[in-house]
């Protein structure tokens, strides 16, 4: 009998209070994306132990479990035990709970980094241009720059005429290369509008002394100015400074780190690491392609997407953040003072990653996943009285599927049991997500005969007669795929409009505690 359900009321006060916290919605994506918690994180039920301790590698960290108020808290909180976590509690109610306390439930994904951002254009007043006063400008061949901070497959997707892909964490260490007079304007762009700001108050931070403009509404608001977008453009930024200049940049981020974060040692960053009372992360912040030397054993998020999406790769609230370049320091120095206003611990490491790829990372991982019998393509065609369940992601279902099969995901498939066949075939192109399902079955059953077909698209090339194309539409029971606001980049107008009031609208919707978390 689970005991360790927690008020709405207590894990609010435990936000604010000052211990590390991780708070995680089980639910699927639909679910989490349509309403959640401000400061929750998604690691949904389907792949619970191959992502939380990717995410929570301290098992001595706080854990708040919540969902649907529908009993998998309960399973995913036996699970967090077995995978060695000692100090777990359950929402009571679920998002229900939340609700009845009157603590609003946010719908879209990143939403404390979208909200900081729009705090951050608040606070700084970072100056903005709109897409048709930037056209104009183009047409009257003025003296601008335009430097798109996503990174390269975003840019690759569609971009601004003209622009230049430099994710932004690496704006401030490379402008100096393309950029040679002071009366030159720089627009920072996005698709929408927090990474465009970021960018450019960066910039501003940093004291550059042109002006610097953030692209109101970036790609979308250029859409919704009816004017065209470029695809499949190349340009990018990757000119590095000469040592002389490095040394200048790195002098001057050293004196903004001052009193703000603190610059460590090999030593000091292992002794944090080490430390089993704290969870400590460390990212390498360059952009890959961009990377002298790769280091395969540390988590590569460059700074820019760290800032955009830190409920992605930082799963426990007030928890401490190593951040490493090349040694310059500029790029982990810019990141960190952005991750320091978030209410992060943030430490930049004063080394070369030829030093810093001899730390030893002590995350404790218990999960592997179990042998799987695999089949061919070819054996299972012709099957008879047998399941053939889909459980990749929806979304690649609904476009092309093994004709017969049905699309599933582990919470179907852990609610109800009874009415399947013994014999299953699973079809996946996520070996552990597959074995998951695999070991939830054959606990309940022994008897279940289960294969995997690893999903293979050369082999699917030769068996066409026996492959579903026909479109299937996305709706409700596909829980797995995020709806919220999916087709503003494909077209729709309506979409991107409600995305940009979206992102504007958060900072109205946050209440004092949550305002008062960032710094």
């Amino acid at each position: 009998m689970i005991k360790n359900f927690v008020e709405a009321k207590t894990v609010k006060s435990w936000i604010s209070d000052e211990k590390e916290l991780a708070f995680i919605d089980v639910r699927e994506t639909a679910q989490h994306t349509a309403g959640h918690p401000f400061f929750s994180i998604s690691i949904p039920f389907s792949k619970f132990e191959i992502n939380v301790e990717k995410l929570l590698p301290n098992k001595n960290v706080r854990i708040v479990l919540f969902d649907n108020n529908d009993g998998i808290s309960e399973i995913i909180y036996k699970l967090a035990k077995n995978l060695k976590y000692i100090n777990t509690y359950i929402l009571k109610n679920g998002v229900d709970g939340w609700k009845k306390s009157n603590f609003h439930l946010f719908d879209g994904i990143n939403v404390p980094s979208k909200s900081f951002g729009e705090l951050v254009e608040k606070k700084f007043n970072t100056p903005s241009i709109t897409a048709s006063q930037l056209f104009n400008k183009q047409k009257e061949k003025k003296d601008i720059i335009i430097l798109d901070g996503r990174p390269f497959d975003e840019y690759n997707k569609m971009s601004i005429p003209g622009s230049v892909c430099c994710p932004n964490a690496e704006i401030p260490f490379r402008i100096s290369e393309i950029i040679k007079r002071s009366n030159t304007e720089i627009i920072i762009n996005c698709a929408g509008r927090t990474r465009s700001i970021i960018g450019a108050q960066a910039l501003i931070n940093f004291g550059v002394k042109n002006k610097v403009y953030a692209l109101e509404n970036g790609t979308q608001g250029w859409f919704l100015a009816n004017l065209k977008l470029d695809h499949g453009k190349t340009k990018f930024l990757d000119k590095t400074p000469k040592n002389e200049k490095i040394n200048e940049l790195r002098e001057k981020i050293v004196n903004l780190l001052e009193n703000k974060v603190e610059i460590i040692d090999f030593n000091q960053a292992q002794k944090l690491i080490n430390d089993k009372n704290i969870t400590t992360y460390v990212f390498d912040v360059r952009t890959s392609s961009n990377q002298k030397n790769k280091l395969s054993k540390f988590r590569n998020v460059p700074g820019g997407q760290l800032v955009q999406a830190t409920d992605k790769y930082i799963g426990v609230l007030k928890s401490h953040v190593i951040l490493f370049d090349d040694g310059d320091l500029v790029r982990a120095g810019m990141t960190a003072l952005w991750l320091k206003k978030m209410n992060y611990h943030c430490y930049v490491v004063n080394e070369s990653p030829r030093i810093i790829k001899n730390l030893n990372l002590k995350y404790n991982v218990n999960f592997k996943a179990n042998p799987i019998n695999l089949i061919k393509l070819e054996n299972l065609i012709n099957l008879k009285g047998t399941n053939i369940f889909d459980i990749r992601n929806s979304f690649d279902y609904c476009k092309k599927r093994i004709k017969k099969s049905v699309w599933t995901n582990r919470l179907i498939i852990t609610k109800d049991m009874t009415h399947y066949h013994k014999s299953i075939i699973l079809i996946t192109d996520d070996l552990p997500k597959a074995s998951l399902i695999v070991s939830d079955l054959q606990e309940k059953d022994p008897k279940f005969v289960i294969q995997v077909y690893h999903w293979n698209e050369t082999e699917v090339e030769h068996y066409l007669d026996y492959i579903d194309t026909t479109e299937v539409e996305l709706d409700e029971k596909f829980f797995d795929f995020n709806f919220h606001t999916h087709l503003r980049h494909q077209g729709n107008k309506e979409h991107a409009k409600s995305y940009l009031k979206w992102e504007t609208d958060l900072i109205k919707n946050m209440d004092e505690e949550e305002r008062g978390f960032f710094r």
